[in-house]
């Protein structure tokens, strides 16, 4: 080998070199690009389940919110029934009373009659 063919033997595996270091280089690019593209996508899921854990509280308060306000609302109608069936007791139980007067003869129903004898 003469020093000529040396030297295009040594120019060609330092072509060689440099299309291998070119091709690690893009492969090195190519990765760095996806792992940024990996690192904002789980940035925009922690923004997206923080965003989730702030509308899970605030549901959830409503919620407990809801629960105390209907309980409430309930009891109110509940009282509201009560007295109105305490109500309606009462004025069947005058009824009856005023009935059971009337039957025994203790409030008179017909005209008052008084006794006109002379003496």
């Amino acid at each position: 080998m003469t020093a000529i063919d040396m030297e295009d033997m040594e120019d060609k595996e330092s072509g060689q070199l440099k299309n291998k270091t070119k091709e690690v280089s893009d492969q090195v690019e190519e990765v760095k690009e996806i792992m940024k593209k990996n690192l904002e996508k789980i940035l925009d899921r922690e923004v997206r389940i923080e965003h989730l854990q702030e509308v899970s509280a605030y549901l959830k308060d409503k919620a407990e919110n809801f629960k105390r306000t209907s309980n409430n609302v309930a009891r109110s109608y509940w009282w509201k029934n009560a007295k109105l069936i305490v109500a309606v007791v009462v004025i069947v139980l005058i009824i009856i009373v005023i009935i059971v007067l009337l039957a025994t003869g203790v409030i008179p129903t017909g005209p008052v009659v008084t006794s006109t004898s002379k003496p």
